[in-house]
């Protein structure tokens, strides 16, 4: 089982911090139309991404059955099956071996030099080949870059989506036909929400969070301008 973690998106109204609400909303049927979910889709590939290698993948569930699959993969009673779309973030660990294509690409374009793309291909086939876990990290990392940038693209269209990061990913690599390079990152159920009236924040105090310098280092009062 991965660590549980849920985050989610939602407008609400002027100044109430946004990704505060229940923690698992509940969707009120609407469907998405492939229009709408493929506007989406488009601003999450636009999201940065190492060597622009783009180490993510998704799957778009709306069937009901895979659905329901989905929802029961998970350790926590969560509506996931009333979203008409779940899609499926994977982070792909070899992404980084496409990286002569990508260099190749930017010689052409005249973004770096040929001997800028030959150090750069040296310097990433080291990084990535000395371990397995290397490839991992950072293929993970790039896709939650892309799942957060979903978050906030179908937040401009109206739309509530929220991650989830527990569940049995051998479950859900199985039923659907996942290849081993690939981790199950996250899943984004997707739709419109039920009304709900937005409830009051609660959090950790910024300073508990944040150091100065180093670790556990308090961070001090911010000095004043002028």
């Amino acid at each position: 089982m991965r660590e549980m973690a849920i985050a989610e998106n939602h407008r609400f109204p002027q100044n109430t911090p946004m990704g505060v609400g229940p923690v698992f909303p509940r969707f009120n049927g609407r469907e998405i139309t492939e229009e709408c979910l493929g506007r989406v889709m488009e601003l999450a590939r636009l999201a940065p991404s190492d060597w622009n290698l783009q180490a993510w993948r998704w799957i778009v569930v709306r069937e009901a059955a895979a659905k329901h699959h989905l929802e029961a993969a998970t350790s926590t009673k969560m509506p996931l099956s009333s979203a008409p779309v779940i899609l499926i973030s994977l982070a792909d660990t070899l992404a980084w071996k496409s990286t002569p294509q990508h260099l190749q690409e930017m010689i052409a374009s005249r973004k770096i030099s040929i001997e800028e793309g030959r150090e750069a291909l040296r310097r990433v086939r080291e990084y990535y080949s000395s371990s397995p876990e290397t490839a991992k990290r950072a293929a993970l990392a790039n896709a939650f870059v892309a799942a957060h940038q979903l978050l906030l693209g179908a937040a401009e269209f109206g739309l509530t989506a929220y991650w989830v990061t527990e569940f049995d990913e051998s479950k859900v690599k199985t039923y659907f036909h996942i290849p081993d390079q690939f981790l199950v990152a996250t899943l984004l159920p997707i739709g419109y929400r039920e009304p709900f009236e937005a409830p009051v924040l609660h959090g950790n105090p910024f300073r508990t969070s944040v150091y100065k310098e180093k670790f556990g280092e308090v961070l001090g009062p911010t000095p004043s301008s002028g």
